[in-house]
């Protein structure tokens, strides 16, 4: 793994890691644009290398980097969230993810700032009520429908050939969440706090023209992941492919006391086969940063989880 240990090395020595100073008036977009210029002609990523290298080698490139919970918004112009619409410094869960399969299946800088607006919002209109807030619901759909992910987890078989997926299903209810929104959620570095409490409001009004949606998400439940006595389905994990994404299901949770609504998917990350050991990396809030972790290992400490039961598993597709 040299090719991958000189361009970790070289996004090191171009400053991926480093998070902005206080006196540099440098956006995160504008250093983001010039670690990815120089990501793109760095060892590890030829033009011919196939889509799951691309995403191995980014993903890992990014161990390391800090969690930020919420690290993206619609830019310094958005009327809601200016954090900014894309950044290499902090990453939570799913910014990890974008990023990572925005970088993989672009060439150069205009490609990536196109897939990342497609990637994180419906038809790649670049706004709050379009971002792709709902894993399942939102992000899993639309991004299944242009093309860039397949979910894969009803293919699964066990040894008799039989297939193992389960189904979970929840009510997102939108307008309940937008309703449950704090003063935070608006982040506009120089408005006014009565500023602030306005666009909120606003933010509200336009929430509870949504719908509410009955969403579904095929699952491989953790009973057939691992038996009774918590050893693993080796015939089962090893049908995961090389970079796939991860999602940990946990069916219906009832968030509604904190956030408004139930959901299907809490987490996720990426499947990546390192000499013949399924690792999961994913930007964590428990350890602060971008970490990696045998899947294996992973999900038989999630057992102990009373509402976990299972992983979603997406490609992503050419």
């Amino acid at each position: 793994m040299l090719v991958t240990h000189l361009f970790k090395a070289f996004l090191f020595a171009c400053g991926l890691y480093a998070m902005p100073a206080i006196a540099n008036t440098t956006s995160p977009e504008q250093q983001a644009d010039k670690t990815i210029r120089q990501l793109y002609h760095s060892p590890g990523m030829k033009p011919t290398a196939n889509l799951s290298t691309r995403i191995a080698a980014i993903s890992q490139a990014f161990l390391g980097a800090p969690y930020a919970l919420g690290a993206l918004g619609e830019g310094p112009y958005a009327r809601y969230d200016q954090n900014p619409l894309y950044r290499t410094d902090a990453f939570d869960c799913e910014t990890y993810v974008d990023t990572v399969i925005a970088l993989a299946r672009a060439h150069d800088i205009i490609q990536f700032q196109q897939n990342i607006r497609h990637i994180r919002y419906k038809e790649g209109h670049v706004s709050f009520i379009d971002r792709n807030h709902f894993t399942c619901l939102d992000w899993n759909q639309n991004n299944q429908h242009q093309g860039y992910v397949k979910d894969i987890t009803t293919t699964l078989r066990d040894a008799d050939d039989h297939p193992v997926a389960s189904m979970a299903h929840a009510l997102i209810d939108k307008p309940s969440w937008y309703q449950h929104f704090p003063l935070s959620i608006i982040r506009i570095p120089q408005a006014t706090p009565k500023e602030v409490a306005r666009r909120l409001a606003e933010l509200k009004q336009k929430g509870q023209q949504l719908p509410q949606t009955i969403s579904a998400i095929p699952y491989i439940p953790l009973t057939a992941l691992f038996d009774h006595a918590g050893h693993a389905n080796k015939p089962l994990f090893n049908q995961i492919p090389n970079a796939a994404i991860i999602e940990l299901i946990r069916p219906n949770w009832d968030m509604e006391k904190q956030i408004g609504t139930h959901l299907n998917v809490s987490h996720l990350g990426f499947a990546i086969w390192e000499k013949g050991i399924l690792m999961f990396r994913h930007a964590t809030s428990t350890q602060d940063h971008v970490v990696e972790v045998p899947l294996i290992d992973y999900l038989r400490e999630t057992q102990k989880s009373p509402t976990i039961k299972g992983i979603n598993i997406q490609v992503v597709t050419p």
